[in-house]
């Protein structure tokens, strides 16, 4: 791991001219909700009863290989982080957990995580500022559509993060854009665009995620990263920028049987030359998210062979794009140069 500073981009201020050359690695996890409905609280297969047996080690045991030998690892935070007994808001489900599991993250090596996702206000905006606050004082960044976030190396390299959830329109667009001309004007030399949207258990893209694409394109990411269909979505460029719709679940508490154990972690190489990003080597890493074959134990782990190349598959299906053949140590790779 790169020692690396996090500044919100609300405290950001212009960036100096940068010569970097090097390779920065960044680790992408999707779903993680550390808690689950308040229901399954005392039950002993809820995710808190787990983590009060096996410890805060155990959701992310299996990934540390990845999460561990990165510059930075970003996570999808989705659920609150709350210990007030808030009230819920009127929907289908509500997630949370004590503040305590910020030690999840830490423990996983997990740097920084989105909040730019449809449960981060599952117990309002008194919840929201919970989870903000817990994170901070465990030293794990964050960013939502409320703020974005720059991660800037020892040598002066800075990389903007920006969160979307489920579409940009109007105010949305805007808040959108702003982020990313602040972000470029801090003088960030690549911009990574991480989006919560799509139809749930579908390969299907939708026109939610097509339009937040267009709109990262013409903003001038260089990397888009999804999830919220909770199963694999496919790879592809559009209009030169490399996409990766989503992701799946990671360690996902909120509920004890998923319908789809497939998931994928993502890893970006980060090329740059003289301040410049010139190149970038993606690596698809296929993961089963739970390693009980009867339930979900929200502990994922890597899959291999056949089952392995099962969720390439899937991904071909969802965009067209082919993987190719699944390298257990490599991963499946997409290495491209940047204009």
């Amino acid at each position: 791991m790169t020692e690396g500073a996090w500044i919100p981009l609300r405290e950001a201020t212009a960036g100096n001219a940068c010569e970097y050359t090097g390779t920065v690695t960044i680790t992408f996890l999707g779903d993680c909700t550390l808690g689950g409905e308040e229901k399954s609280r005392e039950k002993p297969t809820g995710f808190i009863q787990r983590i009060a047996k096996n410890g805060y080690d155990f959701p992310m045991r299996n990934l540390k290989a990845l999460t561990q030998t990165d510059d930075l690892t970003v996570a999808n935070l989705e659920g609150v982080l709350t210990d007030r007994d808030l009230k819920k808001v009127d929907k289908t489900y509500n997630f949370s957990g004590p503040t305590e599991f910020t030690s999840i993250l830490t423990a996983a090596e997990i740097e920084c995580v989105t909040l730019a996702n449809n449960h981060s206000h599952d117990y309002g905006d008194e919840g929201y500022a919970d989870t903000k606050a817990a994170l901070e004082a465990a030293g794990v960044a964050w960013f939502g559509t409320d703020d974005a976030v720059i991660w800037e190396n020892a040598q002066g390299l800075r990389i903007g993060f920006t969160g979307v959830n489920y579409a940009l329109y109007d105010r949305q667009a805007a808040a959108y854009e702003r982020q990313m001309r602040a972000l470029k004007d801090a003088g960030c030399a690549a911009l990574i665009t991480v989006m919560h949207a799509g139809e749930e258990y579908t390969q299907t893209i939708d026109r939610h995620q097509k339009q937040i694409v267009r709109y990262a394109a013409k903003e001038g990411a260089d990397l888009v990263v999804g999830h919220h269909p909770h199963v694999v979505q496919g790879f592809d460029f559009v209009q030169g920028m490399p996409v990766v719709y989503s992701l799946g679940n990671c360690s996902f508490g909120g509920a004890r049987y998923v319908k789809d154990t497939d998931a994928l972690v993502l890893r970006a190489e980060l090329d740059f030359e003289g301040g410049r990003l010139t190149g970038m080597t993606l690596r698809f890493y296929p993961i089963t998210v739970t390693t009980d074959d009867t339930y979900n134990n929200y502990s994922p782990d890597f899959l291999t062979g056949k089952a392995a190349q099962r969720v390439l598959n899937k991904m071909k299906k969802s965009t067209g794009y082919d993987m190719g053949e699944f390298d257990p140590e490599m991963g499946a790779v997409v290495t491209f140069s940047v204009k």
